[in-house]
């Protein structure tokens, strides 16, 4: 962002007609000190510098802002949640007879592991250099990592591009889009957040068979390239869009150079301010939604990445196979939105403590027993409209508990415990079936993956109980 230019205006003294104070070069939005004048946010310590900017709560731009997040986490995730597609063709094609669903495993893992765990570091870049230039990064680091995809030949090789690389430039874009619209937002945070969360469950559900059709017809390479080339194209242009209300630290700093510190800022509390600072743990309700994020992850990816081969296993064709990852994948952006808007009227951490429940029943109950195609089906679309909750109603519980000033950067230590999850969930899931199912029995990964998500169910239950013993009480 530019230098902004001096204003020759003043603030008006009582009793004289407000003048407004506004500058061109703003990413930020225009907030009401009063009835009558009109102070750019970024600069409201120009009209009073003691004064905290007041925002509007839901401006037009705030949906510009949703609809850029959506569509970011639409493309990002949504390729992320369609890796049980690649590694059905690496099975049955590509690695066939050379790699095990152990090893294949990894490279869906070491993506949302890279994603999740990043989110310290990526959250805190965005929260200070600001969301739109960390989400471009993002994007160009994403294309890279299919091109080089495309062109490896190892399996090691796809732990580092279509895993690692791949996982490390998305979750630039992913926290960044994340924590917007809780920016913009008040009344209905819980509802615009999984509005833009449900992006990726809408992504997978167009995406799984779109690429498993471009595997079968144009091959891994061309599918690989051609994804690359149209996420540039549909990325680039969106994340433009993103705008801040929370300052970065960059405007931080250069506001502070012009106007001085607001009243309660010091010298004193910069020095102390930390890139990562894990002093939130001290807090217990914080540390008990981070537990619970490692629980419920090491489940939670597992029925995205096996229902496509578990299906197959179980005599279904590999179209409509696939057809139930897209099914999955669409119920959890319903999911998302329903529960989003669910946790403004009942609590967040309510609406997350029975998304997960109900996501343990249907594993336990229904996957267990799903031996033809409609309970197939049935299963994906109850799992998906469960499990999509997850995300949404974590992040409306991460601000309530910390807050909206560093949201992506905590938000991004309560996905790194989610990454120790996706590290511990579907290499073990892969593990139990190729030695105690033999590569076709899947009972022992059902049984593995229900009872992880019933741990986290618990733990979140505590977190339920910690904050109020009420049982009506809306939290």
């Amino acid at each position: 962002m530019s230098e902004h230019q001096p204003t020759d205006q003043k603030a008006t003294t009582p009793g004289q007609s407000p003048i407004p104070l506004k500058h061109e070069d703003s990413d930020l939005t225009i907030g009401q000190v009063d009835e009558k004048t009109e102070v750019d946010v970024e600069k409201a310590s120009a009209f009073d510098p003691s004064e905290e900017p007041v925002l509007v709560d839901g401006p037009l731009y705030g949906w510009v802002i949703v609809f850029a997040s959506f569509v970011s986490q639409m493309i990002s995730m949504g390729i992320c949640n369609v890796y049980g597609v690649y590694q059905s063709f690496y099975l049955s094609n590509t690695f066939n007879g050379t790699a095990n669903s152990f090893e294949l495993a990894w490279i869906g893992s070491l993506t949302i592991v890279a994603l999740d765990l990043g989110g310290p570091f990526t959250g805190s870049i965005c929260d200070h250099f600001g969301h739109r230039g960390s989400a471009l990064v993002g994007v160009v680091i994403m294309t890279l990592a299919l091109v080089a995809a495309a062109f490896s030949t190892k399996v090691w090789m796809l732990y580092l591009t279509q895993g690692l690389l791949y996982g490390g430039g998305s979750s630039l874009v992913y926290f960044a889009s994340l924590s917007l619209p809780s920016q913009w937002f008040k009344a209905n945070r819980g509802l615009v957040t999984g509005i833009s969360i449900s992006g990726g469950g809408i992504g997978g559900l167009w995406l799984s068979p779109l690429i498993s059709k471009f595997l079968e017809t144009k091959g891994l390479r061309w599918t690989l390239l051609c994804t690359a080339i149209a996420q540039f194209v549909i990325l680039i242009p969106v994340c433009m869009l993103f705008r801040t209300r929370v300052e970065s630290g960059v405007q931080r700093a250069k506001r502070i150079q012009k106007f001085g510190y607001r009243k309660g800022e010091s010298l004193e509390q910069d020095k102390q301010r930390k890139m990562i600072d894990f002093s939130i743990f001290k807090n217990t309700r914080f540390t008990l939604l981070f537990v619970a994020g490692i629980a419920v992850v090491s489940a939670y990816f597992s029925p995205f990445y096996y229902i496509n081969s578990y299906a197959v296993q179980h005599g279904v064709d590999s179209s409509t196979a696939a057809l139930m990852v897209g099914l999955m994948n669409g119920a959890s952006a319903v999911g998302r939105i329903v529960m989003g808007f669910a946790s403004d009227k009942m609590g967040a951490i309510n609406a997350l403590f029975i998304s997960t429940f109900l996501a343990s029943l249907s594993i336990l109950f229904i996957w267990t027993f799903a031996k033809t195609v409609s309970v197939m089906m049935v299963f994906s679309i109850l799992y998906g409209l469960c499990c999509g909750a997850y995300l949404s109603s974590t992040v409306s519980v991460t601000g309530a508990i910390c807050g909206q000033e560093r949201l992506a950067t905590v938000a991004g230590i309560i996905y790194a415990g989610m990454a120790i999850g996706s590290l511990i969930g579907s290499p073990v899931s892969g593990a139990i079936l190729d030695s105690v199912g033999h590569k076709t029995d899947y009972t022992g990964v059902i049984l593995w993956t229900g009872i992880m998500m019933s741990i986290g169910t618990a733990i979140l239950l505590a977190l339920r109980i910690v904050t109020s013993r009420s049982v009506f009480a809306r939290v």
